[in-house]
């Protein structure tokens, strides 16, 4: 069976930071296992959502997924669970783990502890912090940084812990490529079409087309230095939809001028040719 939980608030003074969605496939257990296991999400949904990740609260929560098939490796002092798993936010971030090794029992309480190893927390910790640096770097160019780097000192706890576990060196690579120089245009990238999508929502439609087309002329220099750039097709898959309205939208207070929007969406249909034909469209419907 899977459990799937719904999200809701927890925290209602200062506002929930980090709302949750766990899906965990019990199936593969021996039903002795799907038995104790069965509070296993409500446990890391409350762990997660019913702690201050921040110091001060966003806009809007930070949405966090976790999706895992469990399996039973055994029992010693306490029972072993292992899964590949699926952690996710929004709808271009996206990370595949493939070692996610721990020890549970249904008695067991979930607590925040950043001095003593737990294979558990520290991989949810982990990702959390991830995904809250993603989400911050969208309101502030590199605003996520703390957080990275928060994950990166659990990375590196993690891999030269006493309790090694297989799947911190791959947590280690992946939070120092985040951190490299060469992922910071990607980051500004997010950082200037959310700054948009933010602009385009409060009417602020001519911002909100200047933020675009400087994540637009962005991604032409990525595509410019590699074409087959994965991460950049990942984002426009996302976006393009959201891309071309911004580009199409128009101001009841603003002088039509098509010429920059024209611009923007000759430049799409370059460095993301499989969307051409909704960029050609919105292009054709422009004032002449």
């Amino acid at each position: 069976m899977a459990l799937w939980l719904a999200v809701f608030p927890w925290h209602e003074a200062s506002g929930q930071q980090v709302e949750a969605e766990i899906m965990v496939h019990l199936e593969a257990l021996p039903v002795l296992h799907r038995e104790h296991m069965a509070d296993f999400s409500r446990s890391m949904t409350d762990y997660i959502e019913e702690w201050d990740w921040l110091e001060e609260d966003l806009p809007e929560p930070v949405h966090v997924g976790f999706e895992a098939i469990l399996a039973f490796l055994g029992s010693a002092v306490k029972t072993q669970y292992g899964s590949r798993l699926t952690v996710y936010s929004g709808t271009d971030l996206k990370y595949l783990d493939r070692w996610w090794l721990f020890e549970y029992e249904r008695e067991d309480l979930l607590q925040h502890d950043d001095q003593q190893f737990n294979g558990l927390t520290w991989l949810i910790d982990y990702y959390v912090h991830i995904m809250i640096g993603h989400e911050l770097d969208k309101y502030t160019e590199f605003g996520g940084d703390s957080h990275f780097q928060r994950a990166n000192a659990i990375a590196v706890d993690g891999r030269f812990s006493r309790e090694f576990q297989r799947g911190w060196d791959e947590r280690l690579d992946l939070i120092d490529g985040i951190l490299a120089d060469d992922y910071r245009p990607y980051r500004l990238i997010r950082n200037r079409y959310y700054r948009g999508l933010a602009a385009q929502k409060a009417n602020k439609l001519v911002e909100a087309r200047t933020l675009c087309r400087e994540a637009v002329d962005l991604m032409a220099e990525l595509h410019k230095k590699n074409a087959r750039d994965e991460r950049l097709k990942e984002f426009l898959n996302a976006h393009y939809l959201q891309l071309a309205d911004v580009f199409s939208a128009e101001s009841p207070t603003e002088v039509p001028d098509a010429e920059p929007s024209k611009e923007a969406y000759e430049v799409l249909m370059e460095i993301d040719p499989a969307h051409k034909s909704t960029y050609e469209k919105r292009m054709e419907q422009l004032n002449p």
